[in-house]
């Protein structure tokens, strides 16, 4: 029988790593995608396939519109349609309104839109009628709680967890889409460790989201196959704080 396929896209951010060892644990075959060529993502493929996983590392920067299409007609290739995806890229960088960058909107909207957007047209496009799909779609629990700090970004995954909404209203019984939205989990931006520790203390639960319990979210969900699609906040009660500024400037 052969083993279903997952796909992570921004397979060099902190979180992929988990995400990569917790599907690998499952036996799913990888396919990694990384923005340009890094040591830890070459790492990580070395580490699982030497625990027996089958991994495919793909590079291409999706804030070019013909890489992400080039992407999308070769993810397919090494084990079939990802039967899981995991919208994982993204351009986390600081602007703020009144000193916006069009740059970075454009990055924005080409990583945490158009690629996911193309991503799951392929996959639908090139599954079999009986194949279902599981797409995982991280956002930020910034979005329940806004402030104007990274702008650009912000944006970007407003967009993304709009795709999240109206793909589980198009009344598909194929696909069903998920959008996680995490709290603290790593040091964000500016952020020291020191200050990293303090901020996790002031969480409602008193620390910050480990990512192994993202993980065990994933796994619940591919396990019970009649849970509708949705949002789901994985931050103890972050995004009921009042905050004027984002936890790294507050």
């Amino acid at each position: 029988m052969t083993a279903p396929a997952a796909l992570i896209t921004g397979a060099s951010s902190r979180l992929a790593a988990p995400l990569a060892r917790f599907f690998a644990g499952r036996g799913y075959a990888l396919v990694l995608h990384q923005r340009s060529p890094r040591k830890n993502v070459a790492a990580l493929a070395e580490e699982l396939r030497g625990q027996g996983a089958a991994v495919e590392v793909m590079t291409f920067d999706f804030v070019a519109r013909e890489n992400i299409e080039a992407f999308c007609a070769r993810m397919s290739q090494p084990f079939g349609v990802p039967e899981a995806i995991v919208n994982n890229a993204s351009n986390f960088v600081h602007d703020f309104p009144g000193r916006g960058d069009a740059n970075l909107l454009t990055e924005s909207f080409m990583v945490h839109m158009l690629a996911p957007f193309q991503i799951l047209e392929a996959a639908c496009r090139d599954k079999s009628p009986d194949q279902r799909l599981n797409v995982f779609n991280i956002l930020d629990q910034k979005l329940l709680n806004l402030n104007p700090d990274y702008y650009s970004y912000t944006l970007g995954k407003s967009g993304l967890q709009t795709l999240t909404q109206m793909w589980n209203r198009a009344g598909r019984a194929d696909v069903r889409a998920f959008g996680l939205l995490p709290g603290l989990m790593f040091p964000s931006g500016p952020q020291s460790e020191a200050r990293f520790v303090e901020d996790s203390a002031k969480i409602p639960t008193g620390r910050a989201l480990p990512p192994h319990e993202l993980c065990a979210l994933i796994g619940f969900l591919l396990d019970h196959p009649d849970m509708p699609g949705g949002l789901f906040p994985l931050d103890g009660g972050e995004h009921l704080l009042a905050r004027s500024r984002d936890v790294a400037f507050e």
